[in-house]
């Protein structure tokens, strides 16, 4: 079976320590990544991707990747290769415009603040592999201990 991946990204190490933390119950079927700058996460991810591997998600503040001068966030939302790929924002600056510019143009999935309820983050993190490994085509059945049952079966009821 094909591992997924989420990664995790922000400056600070505390930041990414609390979020493997967080996310550690999903660690049996996904592995998380901790990244402390744009650049690494970017060439770890596409390095991932390279190897076949599905990033199903990344959680990052908003730090800018120095090639292309745009946030990490809004660098994958315009890569072909994770159109899948769910993101997550984390940013202690939930200002109007930083909201309104990750939601339009990173397209992100969820937005958090750093004093984030460890139980809702599992969930949703839950939630959102659930439904790359839908888009991705994946075989649901090879990864049902991880997946959220909610979320299948809102799908199957939408699907019919």
């Amino acid at each position: 079976m094909d591992k997924l991946h989420i990664v995790c990204v922000d400056e600070n190490v505390e930041i990414t320590f609390k979020l493997l933390h967080d996310l550690a119950p999903l660690s049996d079927l996904v592995t998380v990544h901790q990244y402390n700058s744009a650049d690494k996460a970017l060439s770890g991810i596409k390095e991932l991707d390279k190897h076949g591997e599905f990033v199903a998600v990344v959680v990052s503040n908003i730090i800018t990747c120095s090639e292309s001068g745009a946030p990490l966030l809004e660098v994958i939302a315009d890569d072909p290769d994770f159109r899948f790929t769910k993101r997550v924002l984390i940013t202690d600056n939930p200002s109007k415009d930083v909201l309104s510019h990750a939601i339009n143009v990173a397209h992100i999935s969820r937005f958090y603040e750093f004093d984030w309820d460890a139980e809702v983050l599992l969930q949703q993190a839950r939630s959102l592999v659930t439904k790359y490994v839908f888009a991705k085509g994946l075989d649901y059945h090879k990864y049902q201990a991880l997946l959220d049952y909610e979320t299948i079966l809102k799908r199957m009821r939408r699907n019919g």
